[in-house]
Parts: structure tokens; sequence; C-alpha cells
């Protein structure tokens, strides 16, 4: 798995100019592989706060009958971060600087994950 994480990551990069990291969360929010470029973060914190807000983005989906979460999308003013639900409860997150095209970024992590049977 964690040579698909970085597979990823190098793949996405060519294609989304302005990726900055990809990072894969364990189910119990540990970091399983992060994988970045210029992106200073405490992956270990990132990992265990961002685990624990799509645990409860899912427990709202399911609770007003939306179905199962498999993306999240965070925008900020100065990045974006797509986050898919990877297995059962494991998360893999992509984060890009805020002028990068979300619909480009999702296309190509949907792409990828066809491609790499990992997503």
């Amino acid at each position: 798995m964690q040579a698909s994480v970085g597979q990823l990551f190098n793949s996405l990069r060519d294609k989304v100019p302005e990726l900055k990291a990809a990072i894969l969360i364990s189910a119990a929010g540990r970091v399983e592989v992060h994988s970045s470029r210029d992106f200073g973060i405490d992956a270990e914190s990132f990992a265990a706060e961002y685990a624990a807000l799509f645990r409860i983005a899912r427990r709202t989906a399911e609770d007003t009958s939306m179905g199962d979460a498999l993306e999240q999308i965070l925008i900020s003013d100065k990045a974006i971060l797509v986050a898919r639900r990877v297995g059962s409860d494991d998360l893999a997150v992509f984060v890009c600087g805020a002028d990068e095209h979300l619909g480009r970024l999702r296309y190509e992590i949907r792409r990828l994950s066809e491609q790499f049977n990992f997503l």
C-alpha cells in the first residue's frame, strides 16, 4: 500500500502542479504514509484531527439518510483538500494549493484510483 500512495503522489504531481501532499490515515487516526512537497505540517496531529472530522461527517451522512460518505472536500484560503475513503475505514487525503482547479484534482484522483486499484 505504501508504494501505491507514493506512486499516486508522483503521478498526480505531474498533472496537478499545485499538489502539496498525499497522506494515508489509518482508521485509528495514525499516519500510515505521508508524501509531501513544500508542505510543512505535523502529519501525526493532522491525521488524528482529520480522521475524527471524517468520522463525524460519516456519522452525520448516515444519520440523515444521505448514505455512506465516500469523499470530503475542504477549501480554505490557502489550500484545497480532498479526502477519499480507502477500504472500509482508512482515509487518503490529497492537499493542493488554493489556486488549483478542484475538478481537475478530483478527476485525476479517480483516474489514478482506477489505474492503481487503490482508492
